[in-house]
């Protein structure tokens, strides 16, 4: 690709070039069809045959440049006016042309304050003296200030190298006290489960000897259960029994007051019987109360005995769950003892690396200071001398390109032409950020600027080219202001021209149901035989990653951190996980997983012919995507697994 030398922004847009586009794209798309049932159809065979043979289709990794391209295409035309601004913003100083004027190439337009450019150039020369200086130091040695200095230098050195063996002799000896601590506080812990252990099988032997009665807790809460309810049936016959006996008293007071009534014989007779019986009656429910009370403190003193039970299984059950918690809590603390032995490893092994490695910066420091000073004190070498002379250089390149810059606080005119409008006083901001150009064929005028400000100078009546080509969705949004293309024309073939990016339209362009995105094209440079109306094709890099490895993108499955390869290590293929970057035109960069040289393996393919004519590998392509077309020509390439 070409150097981009100049960028004169211009901007090209036609209903001509779009509906030709659409064409291409509807063309594109019927080939595309057809290609894919072709191979789809050859797979289909492929797979049917039994005689399909694959040979094993392998690629070095190898280290070099990935590039991302997206292309198009357009056609020329010329723009009929030029937006020209100042490359940065400033307050105007002059105007120097108004409208309706004509102007000719390179004629000064206007000019903006010139002092912070000034004061550039001037911190350039003063670099640009220091660079100087310095050539003639290391030309003519050092002074006597500058040994001190040295004298200066080693001291200091000295000193670090000192403080770096105090720091790691301390370093030593805090890992050694906390290994001891490390290993006194799991002794601690350890200790402790052993006694909380002990307790445990204590209280299962108490559990043990307590459960002779009961089997566990709930045989006895179920005989509590069952006590209750004998006690509360006991009471409640008492209760019974008691009111059976208040009655049987009150019916023997109403008989007795009877017989004291009677006045003849025979009711005395039954008066007496009655109260005899009632007696009786009496006498009985008193023995039945008292075997009631026994039966009731029975049952009572078992009621108590059995929750006495039932609390002394509880309590078992209660201490054993708190042995248990007491083991957990144990083992958690060797679990917690032992991370943090281990936490404190290493942090001690890292402390203990980092002091040494100062220790080794502090020796070396010291040894390159003493090297240093004796180089400085040595005759100059050639290469001493190459390095200053080559910062005198990079001053003088920083002076010219503050002089540039210096330069363009003043616009003068890319092309002759008519003086359209001037927008703009002296004492006024103007905005920066270069020119813009409108096409005859244009709707709008377009800017590579960032913004849509107003231009200082507009120009009528121009003779340039320039190129908008319509890009797909997907491509469009990897473009930008300022980016480098590169324009073949058809009818030119063995000529490249250098471009950049103007515009990115906003809007899209859909014709047939293709979407998509004019972008406009400055031509850096004309050639002979360029004609307006004429089919060009574009090339924009919009990825670029240097110096990595890398291999054919159909041998990386996967993308990101979750790509694989499969490479032949021993004649045998073994799938590697890598971390995948870039994916070029015909490449994916490899950021880690895989060594230059490697072998990979491609994915296969095979072709089998039913009439025995044997198989074939074919070879396949990465192109930028699709089939046909601009847009990232391919060839139909089905894989194997």
């Amino acid at each position: 690709m070409n150097a981009i030398t100049s960028r004169l922004p211009s901007q090209l847009a036609g209903e001509g070039a779009r509906l030709r586009l659409a064409r291409v794209g509807v063309l594109n798309g019927v080939l595309g069809a057809a290609l894919v049932g072709a191979g789809v159809a050859s797979y289909l065979a492929v797979s049917a045959s039994p005689t399909a043979k694959a040979a094993v289709r392998t690629a070095t990794v190898t280290r070099g440049v990935v590039l991302s391209t997206v292309s198009a295409t357009g056609t020329l035309a010329a723009p009929t006016q030029l937006s020209l601004n100042f490359q940065s913003t400033g307050v105007l100083t002059s105007v120097n042309v108004r409208a309706g004027e004509h102007v000719h190439w390179g004629q000064v337009l206007g000019r903006i304050d010139a002092t912070a450019a000034q004061q550039a150039v001037q911190q350039a020369e003063a670099s640009l003296a220091s660079a100087e200086a310095q050539l003639e130091t290391t030309l003519t040695g050092e002074t006597a200030q500058q040994r001190a200095q040295d004298r200066i230098s080693v001291q200091q050195a000295q000193q670090s190298l000192a403080n770096a063996k105090s720091s790691l002799a301390a370093t030593k000896a805090s890992i050694a006290l906390d290994g001891r601590s490390s290993a006194s506080s799991l002794a601690q812990t350890r200790q402790q489960l052993r006694v909380d252990l002990g307790q445990e099988q204590v209280d299962v032997a108490k559990q043990k000897t307590d459960a002779a009665t009961y089997a566990n807790v709930a045989a006895a809460a179920a005989a509590v259960a069952a006590d209750k309810l004998k006690v509360a049936a006991d009471e409640a016959k008492q209760q019974a029994d008691t009111q059976a006996q208040y009655d049987a008293q009150h019916q023997q007071s109403l008989d007795r007051q009877a017989l004291q009534q009677s006045t003849t014989a025979a009711d005395i007779a039954r008066w007496t019987t009655a109260v005899s019986n009632d007696q009786n009656a009496l006498d009985n429910l008193q023995k039945t109360l008292s075997s009631d009370g026994y039966q009731t403190s029975q049952d009572q003193s078992q009621l108590s005995a059995d929750e006495s039970a039932q609390s002394t299984l509880q309590s078992d059950a209660s201490a054993i769950k708190a042995d248990e918690a007491k083991i957990a809590q144990d083992n958690n603390s060797i679990a917690n003892a032992t991370s943090n032995a281990a936490s404190t490893r290493l942090r001690d092994a890292q402390n203990l690396a980092s002091a040494q490695q100062t220790l080794a910066s502090a020796q070396l420091g010291l040894r390159s200071t003493l090297a240093g000073i004796a180089t400085k004190q040595a005759p100059p070498t050639p290469s001493a001398l190459a390095s200053a002379r080559s910062s005198v250089l990079q001053a003088q390149i920083s002076l010219a390109s503050a002089r540039k810059t210096l330069t363009q606080t003043v616009l003068r005119a890319p092309a002759a032409g008519v003086v359209a409008a001037v927008n703009g006083t002296v004492g006024t901001s103007v905005a920066g950020g270069g020119s813009s150009s409108t096409s005859a064929s244009a709707a709008s005028s377009s800017s590579n600027s960032s913004g849509g400000s107003t231009p200082f100078v507009s120009l009528t009546n121009l003779s340039q080219m320039e190129l908008v080509a319509g890009f797909a969705e997907t491509d469009a949004v990897k473009l930008q202001p300022g980016q480098a293309a590169t324009v073949t024309v058809d009818a030119l073939p063995n000529q490249e021209l250098a471009a950049h990016v103007l515009t990115v339209a906003q809007t899209s362009t859909s014709s047939s149901g293709v979407v998509t995105y004019n972008v406009t094209f400055a031509l850096d440079r004309s050639a002979p035989g360029l004609k307006p109306g004429m089919t060009a094709n574009v090339d924009v890099v919009t990825g670029e990653a240097d110096n990595v490895l890398h291999v054919p993108t159909a041998a990386v499955r996967g993308s990101g951190s979750n790509a694989t390869v499969t490479v032949l290590r021993k004649g045998k293929q073994v799938t590697v996980p890598v971390v995948a970057g870039l994916q070029g035109d015909s490449s994916t960069a490899i950021v880690s997983g895989l060594a230059a040289n490697e072998t990979v393996v491609l994915p296969s393919v095979s072709v089998a012919s039913s009439s025995g004519a044997g198989a074939g590998t074919g070879s396949s392509t990465s192109g930028g995507g699709g089939f046909g077309g601009r847009g990232g020509a391919g060839k139909a390439v089905f894989f194997g697994p």
